[in-house]
């Protein structure tokens, strides 16, 4: 019995120790990421709950375990103020570096109390999960050890690389099970019956999703979407599969989920552009930090960042207090969405070209290693 319990416990965690190596990140690349996401999130993607304190509380539906469900109903506008003043204010000390460990912390906080309260109107966007375990699994790596103004204090970089093996877990784990049920029902080989075309016409025709490149599936040969019924949810059940199959795999399957995102856009009108912040640890903070040597260094770099976050907080303190008409919050599909979908493409590409050349240059590597190779 011990013989077996022993070598179930050496499986698991040479399983592990892989995932760990396969996922791993250096910091410098991380630190690079925090700028990013900083300015990624102050830029377009911030969210904005001002609005929640002119909504109806008959809208309010909370889901079980969501913050939301503590309450009985929507709060007054100041309390939401707070939350979109906190969340500018963390993103700025995020992207300079300031308590970044605690930064993070405090931004799982709000966010997963802001976004609860989102999640009200009865509908659940899958990419603030994502999103949230993000901001969660940044406080316990050295994201803030480097390129920061405030620097954190340094911890065992065993815990930086077992969450980054846990959030690759997670997000192996999520498409995993999304492709399980597409896969039971979509891989029936009956050209009649088609997965993505029901859902496409269910969006187009009763939620309006018609923009973009919507009408160009009306012009495509069903048996390209019959194709496409058995192999999305196939690269999604074989996820671990790239998870443990090598670091090269991994960005491999991430960059492939980049071009399966901004597919959704496209076709079926459904932004996941919130992903990028998740994917760009393993693709764009390695790019980013293998061209530091272009980047301005010292006072310069420092004034320009500082030059560059003043410009974007003025902008989202300036949108809270002079907001146009948030009524686009319930029609979705209105021209915001036109810009932001456009935006989102525009980053899906980057983050794409970038994933590419994080494969391309081993970027995953040892630092010194691709240094030696260039």
């Amino acid at each position: 019995m011990s013989g077996t319990l022993s070598y179930i416990d050496n499986f698991l965690g040479n399983i592990f120790e892989r995932i760990k190596r396969n996922s791993a990140v250096d910091t410098q690349s991380l630190a690079y990421f925090r700028i990013f996401i900083g300015i990624f999130m102050l830029a377009h993607y911030l969210p904005e709950w001002i609005w929640f304190g002119d909504a109806p509380q008959g809208f309010f539906q909370p889901h079980m375990f969501t913050a939301a469900y503590l309450w009985d109903g929507f709060w007054d506008k100041s309390f939401y103020v707070l939350l979109d003043s906190l969340n500018i204010l963390l993103f700025i000390m995020v992207t300079l570096g300031i308590r970044t460990r605690v930064s993070f912390l405090l931004l799982f906080i709000i966010n997963y109390i802001g976004y609860s309260f989102e999640f009200s109107f009865g509908k659940i966007d899958h990419e603030i999960h994502l999103f949230l375990i993000v901001l969660i699994t940044c406080v316990f790596t050295n994201i803030g050890t480097k390129s920061a103004f405030l620097k954190d204090k340094k911890i065992n970089p065993n815990v930086q690389k077992w969450a980054l093996a846990l959030l690759s877990i997670y997000i192996a784990f999520g498409f995993f099970t999304a492709g399980l049920p597409k896969f039971l029902r979509w891989v029936d080989f009956n050209a009649n019956e088609i997965g993505f075309l029901d859902w496409f016409y269910k969006g187009f025709f009763t939620y309006d999703r018609s923009l973009l490149l919507a009408k160009s599936v009306f012009k495509t040969p069903y048996i390209v979407f019959e194709i496409a019924d058995h192999l999305a949810p196939t690269i999604e059940l074989i996820s671990f599969v790239f998870l443990l199959g090598s670091k090269r795999a991994w960005r491999i399957y991430l960059v492939i989920l980049c071009f399966f995102h901004m597919g959704n856009t496209l076709l079926l009108n459904i932004e996941f552009a919130l992903n990028i912040t998740c994917y760009g640890i393993f693709l764009i903070g390695p790019v980013l930090s293998h061209f530091k040597s272009y980047f301005p260094k010292g006072r310069k770099a420092k004034n320009m960042l500082l030059g560059l976050v003043a410009v974007l907080a003025i902008y989202q303190v300036g949108k809270r207090i002079y907001y146009w008409d948030y009524t686009y919050e319930v029609g979705y599909y209105s021209e915001k969405f036109i810009v932001d979908s456009n935006i989102s493409i525009v980053m899906w590409i980057i983050t794409i070209l970038m994933g590419f050349y994080t494969i391309r240059k081993k970027l995953y590597e040892n630092p010194q290693t691709v240094k030696s190779l260039s």
